[in-house]
């Protein structure tokens, strides 16, 4: 009977024991439950107040955008803007016209130098070497008033010889570059255009250039006997005029610059586009 109240004693222990170590661990769930339910309450909170600022923030960006207060419409900007347009194209077309004064007046003084020379004699009888600048004055300043210098822009369509001088036949083009080429295709109808989200109408050139061939009649032109070529594809090494490589360059219609005086051609150069 000692055996058998042992071994029951026993069992109501492991029992007992067993009981209370499913207590706990039943109370270590529902902790563990609560626990979770706190932080999926927070997690929530969390989730519908950044929800929330996101629409404030949406609301007030919408509203500034509709009472101008964000990317106002600034008239008097656009019309200073367009002023200063103005302005540079002037500027770019006094510039050009500048140049080409320049370049006449120095073409001018170079071929108007005389290097002769006067001798005067003093009382001991040595000779005394002046400028000639006063003799003949009267005569170069009446060729000169005769010269006409011109800078134009053209296509040669032919280069050929006749009685041992060569002559061009060229079409004179109207040349145009940066502001001005599209203010000119704007005024030909032939620039590109593009509206922005303002409904303004922005013109524009896929090239910087704008070419205008207002009269396609060509002229012929006499070149003189030490014309000067800067051609990239010629190297003009002797003093005559290389016919055959000016033949072949002018196959492809550069844009060329033919400087004359009196409709004699003293210089060709080409006109980079690019």
């Amino acid at each position: 009977m000692d055996k058998k109240e042992e071994e029951l004693l026993s069992m109501h222990y492991q029992i007992e024991k067993t009981d209370i170590k499913q207590q706990k661990f039943e109370d270590r769930l529902k902790s563990i439950s609560e626990d979770l339910k706190k932080s999926k309450r927070i997690r929530n909170m969390y989730f519908v107040l950044i929800i929330g600022l996101i629409l404030l923030m949406i609301a007030g960006s919408f509203y500034l955008i509709q009472n101008n207060m964000i990317f106002p419409s600034d008239a008097p900007s656009v019309e200073n803007s367009n002023e200063m347009k103005k302005l540079l194209m002037i500027n770019d077309s006094l510039q050009q016209e500048v140049q080409k004064l320049k370049e006449g007046i120095s073409e001018e003084m170079n071929s108007t130098k005389d290097s002769s020379e006067a001798y005067m004699y003093d009382s001991s009888g040595s000779r005394i070497v002046v400028a000639n600048d006063s003799i003949g004055s009267d005569k170069d300043s009446l060729n000169k008033s005769k010269r006409k210098f011109k800078r134009q822009y053209g296509y040669v369509k032919k280069a050929f010889k006749s009685n041992d001088a060569i002559f061009v036949e060229v079409d004179f083009i109207e040349f145009y570059k940066g502001r001005l080429a599209v203010k000119k295709a704007k005024e030909y109808g032939e620039a590109e255009y593009d509206i922005d989200k303002k409904g303004d109408t922005l013109y524009f050139l896929y090239n910087n250039y704008y070419i205008h061939n207002k009269n396609s009649s060509s002229r012929i032109l006499e070149l003189d006997d030490k014309v000067r070529v800067k051609i990239d594809k010629i190297n003009q090494i002797s003093n005559g005029f290389p016919l055959k490589a000016f033949q072949k360059i002018i196959l492809d219609q550069p844009v060329l610059i033919l400087e004359t005086n009196n409709d004699i051609v003293y210089k060709i150069s080409q006109q980079k586009l690019l």
